[in-house]
């Protein structure tokens, strides 16, 4: 059975009791991990307690087959209903769950989690067409919704946040639920019982993340920035980044873009393309910028740059100068050569 939005809400705060396991899917691993440990606490308050929690895996699942239902049989020593979490679930474990649900015995609560399962996935399928299932899609927000659950979160918290203030936080928060949940409840404790939030309290407590100042680095490269880039890079320097990260991160960033161009070629539209490359940001923040950012990059420059970067994190493991000064150096030159390159004509890329 799929649920759809409104009826999502309601769901994770009290499952129907006719329903025996529940998969999560979908890109934004946060939202998976967030949901279910919500629908965990139905359950189990405390998600930590060994009498009513098992804890299993898909590789497990597949290494006995009896194990998942076997588990979801079981009674807890100290009484009460138990939580059974799966996590990296895939189609390798169909069969398991379908045992389960055809010949489902005891009252545990099943909850999988599993990554971007395509539309043909069999443990899709599976959950789709039982009666006795349900099945999750945990997308990014949209900006609709990520304003919404950030109001939802204050208002429960009896906080009240100016607009300002609200408008910034979905500009920087999103690509992750269980990052931006964590972002917000920091904001909670910092405001106070009956507290208010303004732009400044905001831009304060979450402005200079890591994960920004990642992004920060990644786009001004991409984009041949250089000015901007030596701002982010002094700001990380400051404030004690692991550089080592930052190369796999740049490197990920222009095997997406290699990924999109290759699509956008074939006919695809800009949003499809980077959704199927494996963008995990906000596409809706920053389609734009995706945009400019091809037209810098020709595939020959793209397999050059990662082969570069490849061998600056290599430096950083073997040659014993500071990983700070290889990665910023390497970073900045391919920034320098992407700005070269920037194109004055009409891109099919716009």
């Amino acid at each position: 059975m799929k649920l759809n939005d409104r009826q999502l809400d309601s769901f994770l705060k009290s499952p129907d009791p006719a329903i025996k396991a529940v998969l999560l899917f979908g890109p934004d691993t946060g939202k998976v991990k967030d949901f279910a440990e919500r629908l965990g606490r139905t359950v189990l308050p405390d998600l930590s307690d060994p009498f009513r929690l098992a804890d299993l895996t898909g590789a497990q699942l597949r290494d006995d087959g009896a194990l998942l239902s076997d588990e979801a049989a079981a009674l807890s020593m100290t009484g009460g209903r138990r939580l059974i979490r799966v996590r990296d679930a895939g189609d390798g474990n169909t069969e398991a769950f379908s045992g389960l649900l055809t010949d489902s015995k005891g009252d545990s609560l099943v909850v999988a989690e599993a990554g971007n399962l395509p539309a043909g996935s069999k443990l899709r399928k599976l959950f789709e067409a039982a009666k006795n299932a349900a099945i999750v899609a945990c997308y990014a927000d949209d900006e609709r919704d990520l304003k919404n659950f950030i109001r939802q979160t204050f208002q429960q918290a009896n906080i009240r946040c100016a607009e300002e203030a609200l408008n910034f936080l979905a500009e920087h928060l999103g690509a992750d639920r269980m990052l931006t949940r964590m972002e917000l409840e920091k904001l909670v404790l910092y405001a106070g019982p009956v507290g208010a939030l303004g732009l400044e309290d905001v831009r304060a407590a979450i402005g200079d993340s890591a994960a920004l100042r990642l992004d920060d680095i990644v786009f001004a490269m991409a984009e041949g920035d250089p000015e901007g880039l030596d701002g982010a890079l002094a700001r990380a320097r400051a404030e004690g980044m692991n550089f080592q990260p930052l190369l796999r991160a740049a490197q990920q960033h222009l095997r997406v873009l290699q990924v999109a161009a290759e699509l956008v070629a074939t006919g695809q539209s800009l949003d499809a393309a980077f959704k199927a490359a494996g963008f995990r940001g906000l596409l809706w923040k920053v389609s734009e910028r995706l945009s400019r950012q091809l037209r810098n990059w020709p595939a020959k420059r793209l397999a050059e740059a990662m082969d570069r970067l490849m061998d600056a994190e290599m430096l950083c493991k073997t040659s014993g100068m500071p990983a700070d000064v290889i990665a910023g150096q390497a970073i900045m030159g391919l920034a320098i050569s992407a700005r070269a390159r920037t194109r004055q004509s009409p891109s099919v890329y716009g």
